[in-house]
């Protein structure tokens, strides 16, 4: 299956089209080559006419409107734990969801079919287990969980700054 994706970073715009596989082994090595190379001619990641508009440049700019396919991709993701953080940090930093259920997280899993293995699904309680453990995640009430504060603080800084 071929898949087509256009990124802009400033006035730096690419097209990509081919595999799901080639985008997935060889997209996160091209993103940062492109924020290399525009931060290297000193540009930022804001469009010109929004640029100087005021107020946080931060993490609203950056992470505002990232798949968790292009989350993942930028934490490295790998297995399945990796890509429930990803997913984690997507609905909290993108869809702005305080709390979320097992299910939300699952269906955002799902969401980056470069990434997301049927696997996953059965392994899921082991990932929610592994990230509950290692203080990623919290269970606020039965069956809905959070992202940590540390965590947040860790993935916003990730996806900010890399």
């Amino acid at each position: 299956m071929t898949s087509k994706l256009r990124i802009r970073i400033g006035d730096v715009e690419i097209d990509c089209e081919g595999s799901e596989e080639f985008l997935k082994e060889e997209l996160p090595v091209l993103l940062k080559t492109t924020m290399e190379l525009h931060n290297a001619a000193g540009g930022s990641a804001a469009p010109k006419n929004e640029a100087n508009k005021g107020g946080s440049s931060g993490a609203k700019g950056t992470v505002g409107s990232m798949t968790t396919g292009s989350i993942a991709a930028k934490l490295g993701a790998k297995t399945g734990p990796e890509l429930l953080r990803a997913a984690a940090a997507r609905l909290t930093l993108v869809s702005k969801m305080e709390t979320f259920s097992r299910q939300q997280l699952l269906d955002e899993m799902k969401s980056a079919p470069g990434y997301y293995k049927s696997s996953y699904s059965g392994n899921l309680s082991q990932s929610f287990k592994g990230a509950l453990a290692s203080n990623i995640l919290t269970e606020v009430a039965t069956d809905t969980f959070a992202l940590t504060a540390p965590a947040r603080a860790e993935l916003e800084n990730k996806l900010v700054n890399s």
